[in-house]
């Protein structure tokens, strides 16, 4: 729907300390059963002016890969934190990590680091490329980095929303 142009969102101011609480609470049994522990972690007081729903849609998509990446006594961590006019959300994980020649390629439909993976054995490949395109429809942007053998950093910018400012 988002590639279509036909994503329709309900945007309205979203506290984002709630919102990564909301994920990790989501994720957070997966997280133990794989042995990773999973934190959040916002500073300050932090709004932007999205779908709750779709947000939590697309973090909880980029917390689910970075589980399922990261070794038995490994941490994810989600991190919100005000960046200029945006507010950026971080989920860095302690994980494989992806090679340099892979990283462009993370958010083309249906790719995946290890080739052995299928839908069976590590999920369909949509993971990243729907939560890149739910960002984009709300102005923001989906980046990543990554060290192998130390993890990746996907990072979410968002606008920002100044406290009593409203916009749509």
């Amino acid at each position: 729907m988002a590639e279509a142009g036909e994503l329709r969102l309900r945007r309205e101011p979203v506290e984002v300390a709630d919102l990564l609480a909301q994920v990790a609470t989501a994720h957070r049994a997966g997280a133990e059963q794989a042995g990773v522990t999973l934190r959040t972690r916002a500073d300050g007081d932090l709004r932007a002016f999205a779908d709750p729903v779709r947000l939590r849609q697309a973090a909880g998509n980029l917390v689910s890969n970075a589980v399922r990446h990261t070794p038995h006594g490994g941490a994810v961590t989600l991190h919100a934190r005000r960046d200029g006019d945006h507010v950026r959300i971080d989920v860095a994980d302690t994980g494989t990590g992806i090679a340099p020649d892979d990283l462009p390629l993370v958010f083309e439909r249906f790719w995946r680091v290890e080739k052995s993976r299928n839908r069976r054995t590590g999920g369909s490949g949509l993971g990243l490329p729907i939560a890149r395109k739910l960002v984009e429809a709300h102005g923001g942007t989906l980046t990543a980095t990554s060290t192998p053998g130390r993890g990746s950093i996907f990072t979410i910018r968002l606008p920002a929303v100044v406290r009593g400012e409203e916009q749509g």
